[in-house]
């Protein structure tokens, strides 16, 4: 879901595989908790280490992370920050009894393929 929220607000994090290296490491099972909650600690924690160096998981290059420049990084940033603040509105209209707007408010994060029912 994460590649595919990557993929709908116009690729801030390039190349994408770089979201499943930092996943590697910031997202560790079991996830106990409700899927709201992750995806909201989620994009706090990738908002928080994106600065930080990823290298290639098979060691065959440099750092996936340099290829991103700081500029594009400090995108990423933001775009993931508005992603967590998102889905606390999700989060916040599902505590106030909205679920069908909080629905929608993580259709909108996500995209058209999140479902609504």
């Amino acid at each position: 879901m994460l590649k595919y929220w990557n993929n709908h607000r116009g690729k801030p994090i390039k190349p994408s595989f770089l979201l499943e290296v930092m996943a590697l490491e910031c997202l560790h099972a079991p996830f106990n908790g409700r899927f709201e909650y992750e995806f909201q600690s989620a994009f706090s924690t990738l908002a928080d280490r994106m600065f930080d160096t990823w290298e290639d998981p098979a060691r065959l290059g440099p750092p996936v992370s340099d290829m991103m420049s700081q500029g594009e990084k400090q995108t990423a940033v933001n775009a993931l920050k508005a992603a967590c603040r998102e889905a606390t509105l999700a989060i916040d209209l599902a505590r106030q009894g909205r679920n069908g707007d909080g629905i929608k408010a993580w259709r909108s994060l996500f995209g058209p393929r999140f479902p609504l029912s």
